[in-house]
């Protein structure tokens, strides 16, 4: 754990900045007093009934998400392994498809130990799945996770049902990430078609397609079936699900994904440019692949708000955006899921917040934006800014004044 400034006692355990956040709980990295690396847990003062319940489920199913439990209080608990960091942020871009789909199977693993006593997880976010200093994933106990997103089964989102069935398809969408590199899509058809992975394995297409059905029934009834079919996804015939109205694209024992390409060299930052600080080699580098849609939700929420001229100003002077690394985001506030810097000087801040945004008070938020955008500014020299979450603008920084948009919260994609 790296200490600094913010770092202060709980339980016993020096305590460093947050790592991720979850509905009613904070996970940060500690240091106890033999110098072991843990997590700390804390539990919410504003929390519902049922994230108090999780939290103790923390301590309760312990040995199944592959933790050990240190020290366990009322608000606090202490753990082994310390995360360093979360599943949606592996270097997903540079590892080839046997590698993405091993870091899948670890997590599949766990949910097996879960389902061995027939307890279902829960939804099964990227977001909300911890790994280790060796990229090993593990939990930090079941339906941490909040029951709204693109990995929620049908049954979950409409009747807050949860089985056996319903991680099978939180698996299926876990496992489109992992593939495709991006989050799923929304999905309405009983069946998915999945035709923007024609250029995947098609073996991999088809699980996902089986496991993701609206039906419970209709997908695969135990993981132990799914990773069957996943040990042999280039017999593309023999796994998963076919679609009647989709041709089977990327097909036979030469179903696989070409290796990644290697990263281009990275062009020298003009002298003006204001120096970012150097990013530890161990931090998680941020998806790329998001800048774009990231870029136009939020010229689509700034419009529907009011106030498009002022991203159009910048849409028109600026190229392009350059991500932030995890690390980085997480440097300016807990709550950043993903950032970005436009080009050009000075540059302009366009962060994306996560789904515990919407704990905070409104007072809180104003704080906690202006913080935010105060944090950039004595790093890169941003004047300007603007925060997202989902498609809706949640914040901006305009002419030095913070304003915070209490009425425009979106849902995430």
């Amino acid at each position: 754990m790296q200490e600094n400034a913010t770092n202060a006692f709980v339980a016993g355990v020096l305590v460093g900045k947050p790592i991720f956040r979850a509905p009613g709980i904070v996970v940060h990295g500690g240091l106890d007093r033999e110098d072991r690396e843990v997590a700390v847990i804390v539990l919410q003062a504003v929390t519902t009934d049922g994230q108090k319940l999780n939290f103790q489920n923390i301590a309760r199913y312990a040995d199944a998400s592959g933790i050990e439990i240190i020290k366990e209080e009322p608000h606090v608990i202490l753990a082994t392994p310390e995360p360093k960091g979360i599943f949606r942020d592996l270097p997903w871009s540079s590892w080839r498809l046997d590698e993405r789909l091993r870091h899948f199977q670890g997590v599949a693993s766990i949910v097996q130990r879960f389902h061995a006593t027939d307890v279902p997880v829960g939804t099964l976010s990227p977001k909300y799945i911890a790994v280790d200093e060796e990229l090993k994933p593990f939990f930090l106990g079941p339906r941490i996770a909040p029951r709204s997103g693109p990995y929620v089964p049908p049954e979950t989102a409409s009747e807050r049902r949860i089985d056996l069935r319903s991680d099978v398809y939180s698996l299926g969408r876990l496992l489109y990430f992992v593939v495709a590199g991006e989050e799923p899509p929304r999905e309405a058809r009983d069946i998915p078609m999945l035709e923007e992975l024609g250029n995947h394995p098609a073996g991999l297409v088809r699980i996902i397609r089986k496991a993701t059905c609206r039906d419970p029934d209709a997908r695969y009834q135990f993981i132990d079936d799914l990773l069957s079919d996943l040990g042999r996804y280039r017999e593309h015939t023999d796994v998963g699900m076919v679609h009647p109205d989709v041709e089977d694209r990327n097909t036979g024992i030469l179903s696989v994904v070409p290796d990644a390409p290697e990263a281009p060299a990275q062009k020298a930052a003009p002298e003006t440019e204001v120096p970012r600080s150097p990013v530890p080699q161990a931090t998680f580098v941020a998806n790329p692949a998001k800048t774009g849609r990231f870029f136009r939700g939020a010229a689509l929420a700034l419009a529907f708000a009011g106030i498009a001229f002022l991203v159009n100003d910048h849409l028109e002077a600026h190229a392009s955006l350059q991500p932030l690394t995890s690390q980085e985001s997480v440097e300016l506030s807990s709550f950043v899921s993903e950032a970005s810097l436009s080009d050009g000087q000075p540059p302009v801040l366009f962060a994306h917040v996560d789904e515990s945004w919407e704990l905070l008070s409104t007072e809180s938020r104003q704080a906690e934006a202006e913080a935010l955008f105060e944090a950039a500014n004595a790093r890169w020299g941003t004047r300007d800014g603007f925060i997202q979450r989902g498609n809706a603008m949640v914040a901006q920084r305009w002419n030095s004044e913070v304003t915070v948009f209490g009425s425009l919260h979106g849902d995430t994609q």
